[in-house]
């Protein structure tokens, strides 16, 4: 199986090119995304926090929930 590896498009989105032509570090599709961590001011990637909760119900044993994360993996 071969390994690509993916940069995080800091460049923003971009919907002039094609996929196959998409300028470095830009990206056809964002939703909800943004280039540096708030906190650190690191150059990192990451989710734009919400403007309104996701479950009305606690999730999880009675204890908040910190952080919820979603990994994809890409074959090629």
């Amino acid at each position: 199986m071969a390994k690509k590896k993916l940069q995080f498009p800091f460049e923003g989105k971009n919907v002039n090119f094609a996929a196959s032509t998409q300028p470095e570090f830009t990206s056809p599709d964002l939703c909800n995304v943004r280039p540096f961590d708030v906190l650190e001011g690191r150059a990192r990637g990451g989710q734009r926090p919400g403007l309104r909760k996701v479950f009305t119900q606690n999730i999880g044993n009675g204890e908040p929930v910190v952080a919820m994360c979603q990994i994809t993996t890409v074959e090629v």
